[in-house]
């Protein structure tokens, strides 16, 4: 399988500690495989939707969004302080809306992978935002949810060692799905990481059936693994609804994402996204790697 090259990963920052969190995945996925790290601010001063009160909005806000415009270059001085040397970045500052200019910045860079932050479950803006990313998005969206802690991974004073970072990808052995299968062998061709194959039977009447279904589950994905990264899969299959299967797995197997396809373009990928993804990206613990289908 041929490798998935990341050569450019574009992280939107804000100056949270979500951001804080999300440049430091970039540069430990930037060390093991020298992509160039572009750091994207956006300054997004929009006034509220009512026009009569625009020009009320813009007196009060003037000054403190013209505040804000001038400590941005200390701050990102402070994340470039961050970056290891001989890793590649550089920062770009837009000004409108949020997901205007990141999609308009990862088209421009060319970016192969987004790494940005999610909040979960709740129901503010901040899920719509990375649900239409994903959706939109002309490349990878790596979404880091807000309770994941990566310590473990940043911190240790030593890198785990390979058979520790390991990739969970849930398969549905549909031509989509297969698709899916390949990008993630073209993700390990190009970094040192085990992968988790997991199908999911639907439970039926009967547990011969069952058996039988996660048997020949099992052997159509061990006939799909290419021989060059054999030796880092492991294939699962488990009789259950797919969300809450897929989440216990992750919760057993701990990886360090969840790679999923994101499939389609613009209103097709918008059906076509439907509550399981959503279910998986607000509902795992890791991050989910969200992949378009290769056009």
């Amino acid at each position: 399988s041929e490798a998935m090259e990341i050569r450019t990963i574009h992280c939107p920052v804000d100056f949270s500690p979500i951001s804080d969190r999300n440049l430091r995945m970039a540069i430990e996925m930037s060390k093991r495989i020298g992509s160039k790290i572009v750091l994207h601010h956006n300054l997004d001063v929009r006034p509220p939707g009512f026009m009569s009160v625009a020009w009320m909005w813009s007196e009060d806000h003037q000054a403190e969004a013209e505040a804000q415009a001038e400590a941005v270059p200390a701050q990102l001085e402070a994340l470039f302080a961050q970056i290891p040397e001989g890793i590649e970045y550089e920062a770009r500052v837009t000004k409108g809306p949020l997901d205007d200019t990141m999609l308009f910045v990862a088209r421009g860079l060319p970016a192969d992978l987004i790494i940005m932050g999610t909040h979960g479950k709740s129901s503010g803006d901040h899920d719509s935002l990375t649900e239409r990313i994903v959706i939109q998005a002309p490349c990878s969206v790596l979404a880091i949810g807000e309770g994941y802690s990566p310590e473990a991974v940043f911190d240790a004073p030593q890198k785990p060692p390979v058979e520790e970072m390991r990739f969970l990808v849930p398969v549905d052995l549909t031509v989509r799905g297969e698709s899916v299968l390949r990008m993630a062998f073209g993700a390990a061709a190009g970094m040192p990481h085990c992968i988790d194959l997991l199908h999911v039977v639907r439970p039926g009447q009967n547990a011969d059936q069952e058996e039988r279904e996660v048997e020949a589950a099992k052997e159509r994905l061990r006939n799909l693994v290419p021989e060059a990264v054999a030796d880092r899969v492991r294939i699962h299959s488990r009789v259950g609804e797919p969300v809450p299967t897929i989440l216990k797995v992750a919760e057993e197997l701990d990886p360090l994402c969840i790679v999923m396809g994101a499939h389609g373009k613009g209103m097709l990928k918008r059906f076509l996204f439907g509550t399981t993804t959503l279910s998986i990206l607000h509902g795992a613990e890791c991050p989910v790697w969200f992949v378009p289908e290769q056009q």
